[in-house]
């Protein structure tokens, strides 16, 4: 990575690829706007340059991604292929998804550098005031409380650093979701939330030659690996001094409902309801998101294997709702259609999660369409969704 200083960057402007503190602290990610407070960040800790692979953002690419038709956008400005109330509300679906964005993103980068910042101290030994993830959970919790368009966000989001770090921010998301879906009171959202969010402390302890191995783990690999639920525990209750109830999930996210999971074995009775929900979020959000020894997995194919691989693992009802709420196809998804054309889930449809709502943004060629169509695939019996696809294939 090359460096740059900190006299040559700007409020606004933008970098391809993350700048970094060092070769393992993200500053800020790719396509993330540098703020004023960063820079002033940067000149209180004495930093005089940043690292980088990227680079900087030019006026007329920055207008091409920030605008309403860039990638990550949902290019809603265009007229409609069929103007009637249903298109109507998808289309306001999609503008409310575009309007949150900027919301989302700043509540995510705040919640990734407090992450990375505390799960490093910590595996230095050095340990955190609660206060700091208390206000980020409340954060969580609120913006997913009142943004039902949260699925999207999250599945059209990226974010680059050390996926430790990404994942527990997506997983943390992905729990307050689904525990909106359950319909938790806000004290119970933001409790959730605080305990995902120290959920995978223990790992700090793990060898990083261990955690980022690219090949197959060793029985001695794997015992290592499965001590990191007790010893985030320890640290949760005796360094941090967290209430029990919420250190708890470290201790069993990695428990199963039938039984076979560690470090205790335990059954669905002796598991937390809010661990219940953190293990469907972490599994789904560990399953789409690349691995040091793997690449991402579909949403689809993460959503096919926890109810049928590891249905056994997970609370039953949970699953559904989760189910029934993303749909087998999960909302913000790629999919092709039977015709060949190309789109975005955008809405499910309850108890047939195999016929969710397309939003169609290209044609069986493979080019954008310069309109906007809707497809609910519980009107239209003749198409079916084919196949799943990356996120990135479909604008």
């Amino acid at each position: 990575m090359r460096k740059i200083s900190i006299r040559d960057l700007e409020a606004g402007s933008k970098f391809t690829k993350s700048l970094y503190l060092d070769k393992d602290t993200v500053f800020v990610g790719a396509d993330q706007p540098i703020t004023q407070q960063d820079l002033d960040r940067l000149v209180q800790f004495g930093i005089t340059f940043i690292l980088t692979d990227g680079e900087k953002v030019t006026a007329d690419q920055n207008d091409k991604s920030s605008g309403a038709s860039g990638p990550g956008y949902f290019d809603t400005n265009l007229p409609f292929y069929q103007d009637d109330e249903n298109s109507t509300r998808y289309k306001y679906l999609l503008e409310k998804a575009n309007s949150s964005k900027v919301e989302f993103n700043a509540v995510f980068k705040d919640c990734f550098d407090l992450v990375q910042k505390t799960y490093k101290s910590a595996s230095e030994g050095r340990y955190t005031e609660i206060r700091e993830f208390r206000e980020i959970a409340e954060r969580i919790a609120d913006h997913t409380k009142t943004n039902a368009q949260i699925p999207i966000l999250l599945l059209s989001h990226s974010h680059s650093g050390y996926y430790l770090y990404t994942h527990i921010c997506y997983a943390t998301f992905f729990s307050v979701m689904l525990g909106n879906f359950l319909e938790f009171s806000r004290p119970k959202l933001i409790d959730l939330a605080l305990a995902s969010l120290f959920a995978d402390i223990g790992m700090v302890t793990v060898p990083e030659e261990v955690s980022e191995k690219k090949g197959n783990l060793t029985e001695l690999d794997l015992k290592t690996i499965k001590r990191h639920p007790v010893t985030g525990y320890q640290i949760l209750t005796q360094r941090l001094k967290l209430k029990n109830s919420l250190a708890i999930v470290a201790l069993q996210h990695h428990e199963a409902v039938d039984g076979s999971g560690y470090p205790q074995r335990i059954l669905a009775n002796q598991i937390e309801e809010l661990t219940k929900v953190f293990m469907i979020a972490d599994q789904f959000a560990a399953m789409i998101h690349p691995r040091p020894y793997r690449t991402a997995i579909l949403p689809y194919e993460a959503m096919k294997i926890m109810i049928s691989e590891n249905v056994n693992r997970f609370d039953l009802k949970m699953v559904r709702l989760f189910l029934n709420k993303l749909s087998m196809f999960p909302v913000g998804s790629g999919v092709v259609l039977s015709d060949l054309r190309m789109g975005m889930v955008i809405e499910s449809n309850k108890d047939k999660p195999l016929r969710p709502v397309i939003r169609v943004t290209k044609d069986a060629d493979g080019k954008r369409l310069k309109h906007l169509e809707f497809i609910d695939l519980m009107k239209d019996l003749n198409l079916y969704i084919q196949q799943a696809i990356p996120f990135s294939q479909i604008y």
